[in-house]
């Protein structure tokens, strides 16, 4: 018995959203099953074609440019999606939904709920990204909040638009400001710090063993303090792993809740939440100032308020940017 393939040339229009990408890039994406050297043996041989013409792995493909399979089989080029190994209730997609502070056809800015991950892990039950992964595989999430902060994050909803914010992270033109509350209080009402990240490894200044794929630089301001407690802003400038919690232990003042910064006096007040919020966002899209606000989660209203500490507003703001 002979087993009969259909092969016949199949031809992709590039759209506006896949403009300017790479076409190995663009052809992983589309067959998300087949490996890198697949696609470099096609180009290699003019098997793969763009616009009639052999090219190699790295040109930049455009919109309305046309790519070519010459041998197009389903059962090679099979168009695999990702499934999703964890369930994901109704009732979770309501309080995503519920959460949305803002979208349009680009992206969406929730309001993250606390103890939920941004990203899957070995003991990760449920992660922000499988309930993203569940409503469309086209969202992705453009930054990342540890699992028990809460506020603003920004979610693409296409591969433009995950470029577009990839470049403006990179270009350090996202504008972020977190609440806190925190443990005693800087020395100083306001400042900029600048530290070594790296675990392990001194924040002397004056070290030369500082390099600045490690460095973080975050601005802070002092909003209130009462009776051993303060609220405090926090603006990173650069986007390091617990960034903000590393700095707030660094200032003598870690955040209330805190496990892994705060040992000593997390047990004091709300041991099972890290008071920490992502409060403001702000960027330039398609040459348009956006900026957005999160509303706090009611358990850090409460505090602040059972501390007698000030909640931001919109002035505290204009003051921590412009420090």
């Amino acid at each position: 018995m002979h087993l009969i393939f259909f092969i016949k040339l199949e031809v992709f229009k590039v759209s506006f959203q896949e403009n300017k990408i790479r076409i190995d890039r663009w052809l992983r994406r589309k067959f998300k099953n087949l490996p890198q050297s697949f696609f470099e043996k096609k180009l290699r041989k003019g098997i793969i074609r763009l616009n009639n013409k052999i090219v190699r792995s790295n040109t930049l493909i455009k919109e309305n440019d046309l790519i070519k399979i010459k041998d197009f089989d389903k059962t090679v080029y099979a168009i695999k999606t990702k499934n999703i190994a964890i369930a994901v209730s109704k009732n979770q997609i309501e309080i995503f939904n519920s959460s949305i502070i803002f979208q349009n056809n680009e992206y969406l800015i929730l309001n993250k709920w606390k103890n939920i991950a941004t990203q899957g892990g070995s003991k990760i039950k449920l992660s922000l990204n499988d309930i993203l992964k569940s409503i469309s595989e086209n969202m992705n999430l453009v930054h990342r909040l540890d699992k028990d902060t809460s506020g603003a994050i920004i979610i693409s909803k296409n591969y433009l638009a995950s470029r577009i914010f990839g470049s403006l992270f990179k270009e350090r033109k996202v504008k972020k400001v977190y609440f806190a509350i925190c443990n005693n209080r800087p020395l100083k009402k306001f400042g900029v710090v600048k530290m070594n990240n790296r675990k392990n490894e001194s924040n002397d200044d004056n070290k030369k063993s500082h390099k600045e794929s490690y460095l973080s630089v975050t601005r802070y301001r002092v909003i209130s303090f009462n009776k051993g407690f303060s609220s405090i802003l926090f603006s990173p400038i650069t986007g390091r792993m617990h960034q903000i919690r590393r700095v707030a232990e660094y200032l003598g003042c870690s955040i209330v809740g805190d496990r892994k910064y705060n040992k000593k006096n997390f047990i004091i007040k709300n041991k099972k939440c890290l008071m920490l919020h992502s409060y403001y966002l702000s960027f330039n899209y398609n040459n348009q100032e956006r900026e957005y606000y999160a509303k706090f989660p009611a358990e850090i209203e409460k505090e602040a308020n059972s501390l007698g500490l000030k909640i931001v507003d919109k002035n505290h703001i204009e003051k921590m940017i412009n420090i």
